[in-house]
């Protein structure tokens, strides 16, 4: 009987049990991506909360204020663009860690890339009932929106929840294209591309200008709804996601 005969036979481990593996290593981390924006955003609505709730007061109550006083706040967006930080602690807390139990880069993005989304179903999701429960107490009692704030208190809750779970891909995707860059070229690839981006930003504004089309971007603003233009930003985050998939690729492991 030859080596080869009776040497054992090694478990075949498909890439969808792989990429689950990947969604289980951040999990197993809970504090940074599923315990502290909640916790954060629990706070700063309490926060909100007891100063409306002095203003009220202190006006002799509610009807004596302004119509829509407690509106307008953006309390909420904190955590839609704290995602992006959430996308980089996942992926550069686990890469190494990762790799060390032979996942590839391939299946390492792919679950990482599972688990954003299922983060950004869950907060939306999560931030939708809130906004719900807030329009039932009628603005927690105060005609206050914390949640569902600059007039999306009168949006259909779907609309809502589509807004949030939009945004939240695409911070989380833009996080993770931020995180590859760090793993591969650390501090130097940072500023090039964070200086990148920030040309195209200015450089879009200037072709703007320069074609006097800004009529046409606020005409395009007010006549789309804000499920549409939720929808528009899939092609960033498809985009991003692209981005960091490529960019992680070739990255090496870091101290």
């Amino acid at each position: 009987m030859t080596a080869t005969a009776i040497a054992p036979s090694s478990p075949v481990t498909g890439a969808p049990t792989r990429i689950l593996s990947v969604v289980r290593m951040h999990i197993a981390n809970p504090i940074a991506t599923l315990v502290v924006p909640w916790v954060v955003t629990l706070a700063i609505f309490a926060i909100n909360l007891a100063i409306w709730l002095m203003v009220a007061n202190a006006a002799g109550g509610v009807e004596n204020l302004d119509e829509g006083a407690f509106q307008y706040n953006g309390g909420v967006s904190w955590i839609v663009f704290f995602m992006t930080v959430v996308a980089v602690q996942a992926m550069n807390l686990t890469f190494r860690f990762a790799l060390g139990f032979s996942v590839t880069r391939h299946d390492f993005y792919l679950g990482s890339a599972l688990y954003f989304v299922m983060l950004s179903l869950l907060y939306s999701t999560g931030i939708t009932l809130l906004a719900g429960i807030e329009r039932a107490t009628d603005g927690w009692g105060v005609s206050g929106a914390f949640f569902a704030p600059w007039g999306l208190e009168s949006e259909p809750l779907a609309t809502v929840w589509l807004l949030y779970l939009m945004a939240m891909l695409l911070f989380f995707f833009l996080g993770a294209a931020v995180a590859t860059v760090w793993v591969r070229w650390q501090a130097y690839g940072l500023y090039a591309f964070f200086i990148g981006l920030a040309l195209l930003v200015v450089g879009g504004g200037w072709i703007i200008t320069a074609t006097e089309s800004w009529a046409q971007v606020g005409e395009f603003f007010a006549s789309t709804s804000l499920a549409g233009l939720a929808l528009w930003t899939l092609p960033a985050t498809v985009l991003s996601g692209v981005v960091g998939f490529l960019f992680l690729r070739k990255a090496t492991p870091r101290a």
